[in-house]
């Protein structure tokens, strides 16, 4: 069989694979069950896959090189930006949902590719006089940089397939690991295929092949891994979190083995075979990376290391800072038992786990959270032999000894109860170990019993926890409920006795002018308070619209009495959401017309100083220094005897939203004034 015809069929092979996957990515981003990182992957795959196109029909078809090998450097550039952006999002979910600055940085400098390759086509990118014969490209000088650009695209890929890597747990890293080991094996490929340009200015097309056997390779893995271990998992990804310098010290040592190869190139001839030797270091990485990533191995070579060297399997002051900081990280009971089974799981080198609690009702212990096990219907009641064998002995129980008929007991090696008050609260049950052969002993098993009652703490506390927020939840919610009634009350009393009059004079036209005024006023009151108890905006909600702030205060106070309000001022203008701007300006005006209960004027004045503003003054009885430093805008704290202190809260918090403040000047005896200082429209 020729050399043309096994590159043929790698390639065509390598394409109709990745072809396959990146299409299957595109169809679940169109029906809405995957992510855009599933796009993005698919986009590089595509792009790899057309990559391989059109450089094969460079090798079979010489004389239209110039055509194919354009082409081809164009699909070079895109590439680039592509590979960055999916390494940046795939299985990443950061803590302010959007990519951090760096990221940002990498995926804009990646952007660049793409027109410096089409720039290229123009100018001219490659020297090949003999491509007929040789199959090689000498780089001219734009041509070359253009390399060093895509070859430092690529590592940034592999920094975020690492720094992915590291941030996920031991369940979430199984789930994606071979998507990122397919990843790497292209990339990597495409790294040995490049660097060619960076040792001898030149571009040897005789070895592609070995990128197409790389993508046949990384797409296969890529597609086991979507069949066997589902989608994409979302990994907690700090913005905080920094690149590790595993992928930058192996690449330091390719940069030498590649120098040390050119040399015996240049000393003994081709006689070594570059293709040879490329291959060859191309598998040997990637039996390495797949060593490496071999939760099995790692446990070996941890375990090694640790008798050893240390005398103790396990660094127990690293261990308890890591299973601490994993739990008081949990911010809720769901994360709390995720956190509490992935720790036993990394500590003790075990593929998956259970955690079964108490239900008081039907007085089983019940699954509550699971990682890698499969869910069984039912759980174990009160006193089933494992629960009755977990008392006894009060220690971690090897599950094969218990001979407990419940199917949860057929994957699982180990029991570790969780006390509280002497009670068996629960149990963590622990499945097959990652290394069949480990074997475990008194220190695993008292490590496993401390970790259970620091456990059972966080249980406690959590509950604790949560108990005490729907406790002040309840105390919110009973003294809103009372400050409504309380108003409600009124409302409906007022509306009673309209109803009764009603039946007497309703034809009586004087009444009925008043009786369509009381209902106007008992309806603009009960909007009011209906307004005071919505939710409140935040940045993403505003809508936003150009207005008048004078003219604004006019219209958000028309339901009040006119002649006690005194507008004056510009017409400032200011961007804010006109709905709950008004809120605003309506509180602090009804806040003001309240506490000048001598009948005196409220002044609402509007303008430029040099921010837009309006601000809302009265002559009433002033507030308390002390009042205003510690409690003016806190919820459910008012001055006034039946106010439900709501009201400046949802204030401040409007504001807040429109990036504004809120100032306050007042003096007991003479009145108070509050000024709201906005965003201009420019802004």
């Amino acid at each position: 069989m020729s050399d043309s015809l096994v590159l043929t069929l790698a390639t065509l092979a390598a394409v109709a694979v990745a072809v396959g996957f990146a299409l299957r990515m595109w169809l679940g981003v169109l029906r809405g069950e995957r992510s855009r990182a599933s796009g993005m992957q698919g986009a590089a795959l595509l792009l790899t896959a057309g990559l391989e196109t059109l450089d094969l029909l460079c090798v079979l078809f010489p004389g239209s090189m110039p055509v194919w090998r354009s082409a081809g450097l164009v699909m070079e550039g895109a590439l680039c930006p592509a590979w960055v952006w999916f390494t940046a999002l795939f299985a990443r979910d950061y803590e302010e949902g959007r990519l951090p600055p760096l990221q940002r940085i990498l995926v804009l400098c990646s952007s660049f590719m793409l027109p410096w390759s089409i720039h290229l086509t123009v100018t001219g990118a490659y020297f090949a006089p003999d491509f007929a014969t040789e199959g090689l490209l000498f780089l001219l000088p734009g041509a070359f940089y253009f390399y060093i650009g895509l070859s430092a695209c690529l590592v940034a890929a592999l920094f975020n397939i690492e720094a992915t890597l590291t941030a996920a747990v031991h369940f979430r890293r199984w789930k994606i690991k071979f998507v990122l080991l397919g990843a790497v094996s292209i990339l990597a490929a495409l790294i040995l295929y490049y660097s060619q340009g960076l040792l001898y200015r030149s571009i040897d097309m005789n070895l592609a092949g070995l990128r197409s056997v790389a993508l046949l390779l990384g797409a296969g893995m890529m597609w086991f891994s979507d069949l066997r271990r589902g989608p994409e998992v979302r990994v907690s990804f700090s913005r905080r979190l920094a690149f590790k310098s595993v992928v930058l010290v192996v690449a330091g040592l390719y940069l030498v083995v590649l120098g040390l190869m050119g040399e015996g190139v240049r000393l003994f001839g081709n006689e070594l075979g570059r293709a040879v030797l490329l291959g060859v270091s191309f598998v040997a990485g990637i039996g390495l990376l797949m060593l490496f990533l071999s939760d099995n191995m790692r446990r070996k070579v941890r375990l090694f290391l640790q008798l050893n060297f240390y005398g103790e399997k396990y660094d127990y002051r690293i261990q308890w800072v890591q299973f601490t900081d994993r739990l008081i990280s949990a911010r809720n009971q769901a994360e709390l038992h995720q956190a509490a089974l992935s720790a036993c799981c990394e500590t003790f080198g075990i593929v998956g786990a259970a955690l079964f609690l108490l239900d008081h009702g039907s007085r089983t212990y019940m699954p509550v959270s699971l990682v890698e096990t499969d869910r069984h219907e039912g759980g174990f009641g009160e006193d089933s032999r494992l629960a009755s064998a977990l008392r006894t002995r009060r220690s971690v129980v090897r599950t094969p000894d218990v001979h407990d008929p419940s199917p949860w007991m057929a994957a699982a090696r180990f029991a570790i109860p969780i006390f509280r008050d002497d009670a068996l609260d629960g149990f963590v049950l622990l499945g097959p170990p990652i290394n069949p052969a480990e074997e475990y002993d008194e220190e695993d098993f008292e490590l496993m019993d401390t970790m259970a009652r620091h456990i059972s703490s966080a249980l406690l506390n959590m509950r604790l926890t949560e108990q005490l927020a729907r406790s002040r939840e309840m105390e919110i919610m009973g003294k809103v409920s009372t400050f409504v009634l309380h108003d409600l009350k009124n409302h409906v009393y007022t509306l009673s006795l309209v109803v009764e009059n009603a039946r007497k004079f309703i034809g009586n036209p004087e009444f009925q002018k008043d009786l369509v005024d009381s209902l106007a006023s008992t309806v603009g009151k009960m909007k009011i308070l209906i307004s005071q108890l919505k939710g409140l905006p935040d940045r993403q909600t505003l809508k936003r619209a150009r207005i008048g702030l004078l003219t604004l205060a006019r219209e958000s106070t028309r339901l009040l009495h006119q002649e006690r309000l005194a507008f004056g001022g510009e017409d400032a203008m200011a961007m804010v959401d006109v709905e709950e701007m008004g809120k605003v300006i309506l509180n602090l005006c009804l806040n003001a017309l309240e506490a000048s209960s001598d009948g005196l004027p409220v002044r609402v004045t509007t303008g430029t100083d040099p921010e837009p503003f309006v601000r809302v003054a009265d002559r009433g009885g002033g507030i308390d220094p002390e009042f205003i430093r510690t409690a003016l805008f806190e919820p459910f704290k008012s001055t006034k005897a039946k106010g439900m202190g709501i009201g400046l809260y949802q204030c401040k918090q409007i504001v807040a939203a429109h990036g504004g403040r809120i100032e306050v000047r007042s003096a007991v005896g003479e009145g108070s004034e509050f000024t709201v200082w906005l965003p201009g429209a420019e802004a």
